[in-house]
């Protein structure tokens, strides 16, 4: 046991040394930053391009417009086409009243903006019914009976979701776990192969299998490739923590975190589920046969083309499950949903949607574990041969000849 976990740290360090390591976790992050502070300055570009000018003596008129940042104040109209013809504001609105009615009139090259229009409409509206009710000098009886609003009460019950809800927050949890899969399974059945097939039928590997099995020596290989996925996510899970803590202090970022944080924190509250047990127990699977995949070929630059199967596989399980919201009853789906390597993508959705039962969900996880198990067994079983074979004589034909050896 102490040199297979030897075995682990030292895949793990190497791994995590290198500096394609730390692009793929940080360039997702330095993507999402840089669009976000380019939105920013654009909006503020746009927001300074697309201010009007407003002039008018009125104080009551000027008090709310004063709180927007789309609109600037001018005592006179002077000045306000000086800021015009500066390129300052993008036109101005000079307000006149008399003692029964307001008149607005814009000038620019274009036409007003339409939330901008409805902005400013909504104040002078206000400020128009009050100078209504002046003019028609009622009495406060009758002043009061025209202030009358409408009376409107919420009652709601935020302790218990709707099944409707609940089957949609499954539905999103779901989708998200199937895509950290899917992004796991293509990143790191290319890293387990490569890393694998560039120590094949190397004499140091001789020297290892000399001192201890091969198959510990598997074990060590893939538990220092899931220290490195596990370091990949908890390095997420940190940053997104952070995130979720700071973004209501962030200006710009927490009106928008305030909409959004109820439907994260009810997405979180479903991540333990039966789909986090498949995601993992799929994710193990993929991995274990990428270093078979990696074992098999000759040449290190040939593992791309060997991982092709489990690329293959991720993607009819990923477009399976689309097609499940289609045509859930489908037999082809139902299937496949008890097919290792498929059924992580299949089983969860069935069971979300209402086509499969507790039971159809235990029987399609003990198939996958029985096949995972027995999988292990294999593969520590066939790679010592696998990893000593030289000969060019193709992946299948390494295969086979790995297999006789076992038998032998």
């Amino acid at each position: 046991m102490n040199k297979t976990w030897l075995v682990a740290k030292e895949t793990y360090r190497r791994e995590v040394k290198n500096w394609s390591f730390l692009l793929m976790i940080f360039a997702p992050f330095i993507v999402l930053v840089i669009s976000f502070f380019f939105g920013m300055s654009s909006s503020s570009a746009f927001d300074d391009n697309t201010k009007v000018g407003i002039v008018s003596q009125n104080e009551n008129l000027l008090q709310p417009l004063k709180k927007t940042k789309d609109f600037d104040m001018y005592k006179d109209k002077v000045k306000a086409e000086k800021a015009y013809q500066a390129g300052d504001i993008n036109g101005y609105i000079v307000v006149k009243n008399n003692s029964t009615q307001l008149g607005a009139t814009y000038y620019g090259s274009e036409g007003l903006d339409g939330d901008l229009k409805d902005e400013l409409m909504r104040v002078l509206n206000t400020q128009q019914q009050v100078l209504n009710l002046k003019n028609a000098k009622l009495n406060n009886q009758q002043l009061k009976s025209l202030s009358q609003k409408v009376k409107f009460t919420e009652k709601t019950n935020s302790k218990k979701l709707g099944a409707s809800d609940e089957k949609n927050l499954k539905t999103a949890t779901f989708w998200i776990l199937i895509f950290v899969l899917y992004f796991l399974v293509q990143t790191y059945s290319t890293i387990m192969a490569q890393d694998i097939a560039s120590e094949k039928g190397t004499k140091i590997m001789e020297m290892i299998f000399s001192s201890m099995p091969g198959g510990n020596y598997f074990d060590g290989k893939v538990l220092g490739i899931f220290m490195e996925i596990l370091t990949q996510l908890l390095i997420y899970a940190l940053m997104f923590s952070g995130f979720y803590y700071l973004a209501p202090q962030i200006t710009g970022v927490k009106e928008t975190f305030a909409q959004v944080k109820p439907a994260i924190d009810q997405v979180l509250g479903q991540i333990i589920s039966w789909g986090l047990v498949f995601i993992v127990l799929g994710l193990i699977l993929y991995i274990v046969y990428a270093a078979v995949c990696g074992a098999i070929v000759t040449k290190a630059e040939d593992t791309n083309k060997a991982v092709q199967p489990l690329v293959y596989l991720t993607l009819l399980g990923l477009f399976s499950s689309m097609s499940l919201s289609n045509n859930p009853d489908s037999i082809f789906v139902i299937i496949m949903s008890y097919v290792p390597f498929l059924s992580s993508f299949l089983m969860p959705l069935r069971l979300i949607k209402g086509n499969a039962t507790n039971l159809e969900a235990e029987i399609s996880m003990l198939i996958l574990v029985i096949f995972l198990v027995g999988s292990i067994w294999w593969i520590r079983k066939i790679y010592p041969s696998l990893i000593l074979q030289t000969d060019d004589n193709g992946m299948w034909k390494n295969m086979k000849r790995a297999l006789q050896g076992i038998k032998e």
